[in-house]
């Protein structure tokens, strides 16, 4: 026997002894859901991920092979993640949209192994949720360039449904068109208004028409149904495949650090975190506002964001989000959350999770 045949045999006898150890990793990591489940728990918790990956690094002799181990630890804990989440998700997971949108690719980046379902509208996503036909949904939430996706901090306010987990997910737009069609020959765009307005210094000086559409991946399936050569869609790379749209243009979006950040919801509220967030009202009288903030940082906590939304139905009348850096479980925050309810008349903690 040659000497690759023999290291072969070696590498074969090892992952042989390594199956049986990752399935009793992975009933371990069922014990971990578990307990966060019952506790509110964020899944990726950073801190704990690099001080397992620093005191195992200090295990290997061959200082030559300490970062291949440390890729190697990384991989073991995403694997590790995406089972809690499947857990987590009871296999199924609701995007808006059609597949290639840019939902459906945080969902698959968060579930990889879960079934994605399609639904027409936000609010059909956090109906979903909310009865039971999906254990949790991906919304977008917040564009770096755009700002709040203020419909969607309305549904937080009017459901029962809260904030697990937080995502960032780098956007590329690109300008797709059916195959064989040229940049000079497009006279409509079609695209989700986001889309369309983070692209606005590419698209202001070619004076295309700009067509609204539901979804980045909606409008792009239409072009590619459309077979019409004057008509593009801002949308994907990955949807330009899908639906066999060639690209004219890529990375058109105004700032090149575009960056969405997603939410998945859920009916439970995670409850530990570094960072978390409350929706309330307050009566109308003076100083309430000011009280409220007075609390907050009286009992040493920063507050990184606070917006105010109109109450549609009550005119004049508003609601306000508020995001605090720190951990809602720790008795401090249980303490300032006990002086801010008298001030409210109605106050719902939204979730804690990791930023």
């Amino acid at each position: 026997m040659d000497k690759l045949s023999q290291a072969r045999m070696k590498i074969n006898d090892i992952d042989a002894r390594i199956a049986p150890l990752f399935e009793e990793r992975m009933r371990a990591v069922e014990e971990v859901i578990a307990y966060k489940l019952e506790n509110g728990l964020p899944i990726f918790d950073a801190a704990r991920e690099d001080a397992v990956i620093e005191r195992n690094l200090s295990r290997i002799e061959k200082e030559a092979y300490r970062p291949y181990y440390a890729d190697f630890l990384r991989d073991v804990m995403r694997v590790s993640k995406q089972y809690q989440r499947s857990l987590v998700s009871a296999g199924t997971v609701a995007y808006q949209g059609a597949e290639g949108a840019y939902a459906f690719i945080a969902l698959k980046k968060l579930f990889p192994h879960q079934t994605a379902r399609s639904y027409e509208t936000w609010e059909d996503v956090f109906a979903a949720v909310e009865n039971g036909d999906a254990a949790c949904g991906v919304v977008p939430f917040e564009n770096s360039y755009t700002g709040e996706v203020g419909e969607v901090l309305d549904l937080l306010y009017r459901h029962g449904i809260y904030i697990r987990e937080i995502y960032d997910l780098p956007i590329r737009h690109y300008l797709l068109a059916v195959p064989g069609a040229s940049l000079s020959e497009i006279r409509q765009v079609y695209s989700h208004p986001q889309a369309l307005s983070q692209c606005r210094a590419f698209l202001e000086p070619y004076r295309f028409e700009q067509i609204p559409y539901l979804n980045t991946a909606v409008a792009a399936e239409y072009v590619a149904k459309s077979k019409d050569r004057t008509k593009a869609a801002i949308a994907s790379k990955e949807t330009a495949e899908l639906y066999g749209l060639q690209v004219l243009k890529e990375n058109i979006n105004t700032s090149k650090e575009n960056t969405t950040r997603f939410i998945v919801i859920s009916r439970e509220p995670g409850r530990s975190g570094n960072r978390f967030s409350l929706l309330f009202t307050l009566r109308h009288d003076a100083g309430q506002l000011a009280a409220v903030m007075q609390v907050i940082a009286q009992n040493g906590f920063n507050m990184e964001c606070i917006r105010s939304k109109s109450m549609r139905d009550l005119p004049w009348q508003y609601y306000f989000y508020v995001e605090i850096v720190g951990d809602a479980a720790s008795e401090e925050a249980k303490a300032m959350i006990r002086q801010i309810e008298p001030l409210c008349t109605r106050l719902k903690i939204l979730g804690a999770y990791i930023k």
